[in-house]
């Protein structure tokens, strides 16, 4: 993808270009105020493929709201700002972004940024915020009042996790399981209240590994695992690094063992290229990846969009940071379009009550199955299964979409 400069808009005459490029013609006339987005991504620095998926993602999902005549004919115009997944970067360019315009929503790029600018967010600016991180402290409503999650948390992927093997473990006795993570915030964030929950369902954790961040030889961490002897495998804490490696490791030292992951360790591009070491591989995923397969009005759209992303070559199933994207620009279509029917000023109190009043909502196929929000996030989720066969990748559901109580 094209590096951009730090601050860079897409509406108007940025919308009509990408979608006369796609070939889905004109953008629809609106001549309403405008809905400003600002949109923190990391386009640049060690994160950048996934800063620029999202990108991508809310390009095209912006492009098709209005053209489809915007949010109750109100256009959205977008500002995409680098912040490089720094906290400094991202709590400058917010503040800016405040005092430049009206904002009906700002993104947020991870969870230390929602961290840091929660308090002053609350008490001054209260900006509707939301991210694509997990973390599990983000259902206290009290502490982040005008951030949502659009998925579970790290703990409820976990939950779901531990719900399929308990359903599934045909051994004897407790199944054995083991949690590799990194050594981040992120990585370390389940950890207590898997163990607990561990503990209440009758699951014995064997191992927690923690290994760093990026690490080029993982044999200590592979040894672990095989002394270990876990009936399975629990990734968490990492993107494209480390886990793989040790996948194949422990393949090769013939460990029979189900691998699993979380949402970030699940991209369909990235266990692709583990090659038959993944095969079986199972995935807590948030937002429905089988894009070529699905069959609805939206995900028919969003496939034919998928096929102009010309930087990356298409399989059919869809990047998890760019579904994400389409997820919440959905969401935030049915809450302010809600907001504006009412009369309501687009202020974080007013929309993040219809955040929280959403239910059953059917967002076209891009969840599996009607969600509602509960303490700001969406509990639900699917498993996937990741099968390799002639150096194929496929991708199937191992248990289907489900709420996560």
């Amino acid at each position: 993808m094209v590096k951009l400069p730090r601050r860079h808009f897409i509406a108007g005459a940025a919308g009509l270009a990408l979608a006369a490029a796609a070939g889905f013609g004109p953008a629809a006339a609106q001549d309403k105020e405008a809905l400003h987005y600002w949109i923190p991504l990391p386009l640049t620095g060690p994160l950048a493929v996934t800063g620029q998926a999202q990108q991508v993602g809310w390009e095209h999902a912006i492009d098709w709201i209005n053209k489809n005549g915007g949010i109750e004919g109100h256009p959205i115009e977008a500002e995409f700002y680098d912040d490089e997944y720094k906290v400094e970067l991202g709590v400058s360019g917010f503040k800016k972004a405040v005092a430049d315009q009206d904002l009906a929503f700002s993104a947020a790029n991870g969870t230390p940024f929602i961290r840091a600018i929660s308090p002053e967010n609350n008490e001054t600016h209260k900006v509707l915020m939301s991210s694509t991180g997990g973390a599990s402290d983000l259902v206290e409503t009290d502490k982040y009042k005008y951030h949502f999650l659009v998925g579970p948390t790290y703990s409820d992927q976990v939950k779901l996790l531990f719900d399929y093997i308990k359903e599934n473990f045909k051994g004897e006795g407790e199944p054995k399981v083991a949690i590799v993570y990194s050594a981040s915030e992120f990585g370390r964030d389940p950890l207590e209240n898997a163990r607990r929950m561990a503990d209440e369902m009758g699951i014995d954790i064997v191992l927690e590994q923690e290994t760093k961040w990026v690490e080029v030889d993982v044999t200590s961490h592979a040894i672990r695992v095989r002394q270990a002897q876990p009936d399975y495998v629990i990734f968490h804490g990492y993107a494209a690094n480390v886990w793989p490696e040790i996948v194949k490791l422990v393949r090769d030292y013939g460990v029979e063992t189900q691998f699993m992951g979380t949402l970030f360790g699940s991209h369909p591009d990235v266990v692709g290229t583990i090659g038959d070491a993944a095969d079986n591989y199972l995935g807590t995923v948030s937002v429905n990846l089988l894009v070529g397969e699905a069959k609805t009005p939206m995900m028919e759209t969003i496939n034919e969009y998928l096929k102009t992303w010309t930087e990356k070559p298409y399989t059919g199933y869809a990047n998890i940071g760019y579904m994400q994207s389409w997820s919440t620009a959905l969401v935030l279509k049915e809450a302010i379009g809600s907001a504006l029917k009412k009369g309501l000023e687009l202020n974080g109190e007013n929309l993040i009550a219809e955040i929280n009043a959403i239910e059953d909502f059917d967002a076209g196929g891009v969840f599996g199955m009607p969600i509602s929000f509960v303490d700001n996030r969406i509990p639900y989720g699917v498993i996937y299964r990741y099968n390799t066969k002639d150096g194929k990748l496929s991708v199937t559901e191992a248990a289907p979409w489900q709420r996560i109580d």
